[in-house]
């Protein structure tokens, strides 16, 4: 069973500002603010990646168990997906 592969959409474009990452998507305008973990996962998003990939990224940066790892990044993924940020291949 191949896992799927997430893509960032590349009309948005961002910067480290303090804990956030402010991204803006230059077609509409349209910001938002990641958190420093939603980051991570742009930022492990640089190519197309599958969420066990993102997850292992994930647990190497940060101390948190493998179980809510996988929780959360399932969360923010669909979060990304609703708001266009990112989507599966």
């Amino acid at each position: 069973m191949t896992e799927t592969k997430w893509q960032r959409n590349e009309d948005w474009i961002g910067t480290e500002i303090d804990d956030a990452f402010v991204m803006v998507n230059i077609d509409t305008g349209t910001y938002v603010a990641l958190n420093r973990t939603a980051g991570t996962i742009w930022q492990t998003m640089a190519e197309p990646v599958d969420q066990p990939a993102i997850e292992r990224a994930l647990c190497e940066v940060y101390d948190v168990a493998p179980d809510h790892c996988h929780r959360s990044v399932s969360a923010v993924l669909v979060r990304m997906q609703d708001l266009r940020l990112a989507a599966p291949l």
